[in-house]
């Protein structure tokens, strides 16, 4: 019982408070690499919940310690938490487990191994956005269509797909409640600069109801 009431010296409080402090600062530039990267604008409580996730597990990894009852305790504690958020793109949940495993070892002590290992795959990540903006193909699509269901599919669209398309695959064929069939494709563009004129062309078919083309 004494040694809950038992108060820390100031000096493992000042620890304390560093780890917490790098671990926001940590979270931050997580937050920085993320907005910078990210092909949409990115949702506020989401980045605001990297830095706070990164200062937790820096907390909680202060907590645990060497003990290993702390952790079992823990992990009991937190499993009762559940996420009503779907995690839409991937790659948000990699960012995640940056700002996790940067707080991880803020909080186990090793403040060094966070920097450098923050800083090297932030480095890394721009690289790689930077690397798909420059140098990565340009006639990729993700090409959505729908079709009424009485319609032969392929003599629909063919010869606007011959004319702009040098490859085409079909990654998904389904029919909605509207009753219309709704073909996905991956394709490449002759011309990349033309992906206008393909959106416009299957527009303006008869029997394309919807049409949807997105940059891969």
């Amino acid at each position: 019982m004494l040694d809950f009431f038992t108060l820390p010296s100031y000096a493992e409080l000042g620890a304390n408070a560093l780890r917490i402090l790098l671990s926001f600062a940590l979270g931050l530039f997580i937050v920085l690499i993320y907005q910078w990267t990210h092909a949409k604008t990115p949702q506020k409580s989401f980045t605001d919940t990297l830095i706070i996730l990164c200062m937790l597990i820096s907390v909680v990894m202060v907590i645990i310690g060497d003990s290993i009852a702390r952790a079992f305790s823990l992990v009991g504690a937190l499993s009762i938490i559940r996420f009503r958020t779907a995690i839409q793109d991937p790659r948000d949940i990699g960012f995640v487990f940056f700002a996790l495993a940067a707080g991880m070892a803020v909080g186990a002590g090793s403040p060094a191994v966070a920097t450098l290992a923050t800083f090297l795959i932030g480095i890394i990540i721009l690289c790689m956005y930077y690397w798909h903006q420059h140098f990565a193909k340009n006639n990729e699509f993700i090409l959505e269509i729908c079709l009424p269901p009485d319609q032969p599919s392929e003599t629909v669209y063919r010869s606007i797909f011959d004319k702009h398309i040098t490859y085409e695959r079909l990654i998904d064929k389904r029919i909605k409640k509207s009753k219309v069939v709704e073909l996905n494709f991956r394709i490449k563009l002759a011309n990349p600069d033309k992906w206008t004129a393909l959106y416009n062309e299957l527009s303006a078919h008869e029997n394309i109801t919807e049409v949807k083309l997105d940059k891969e």
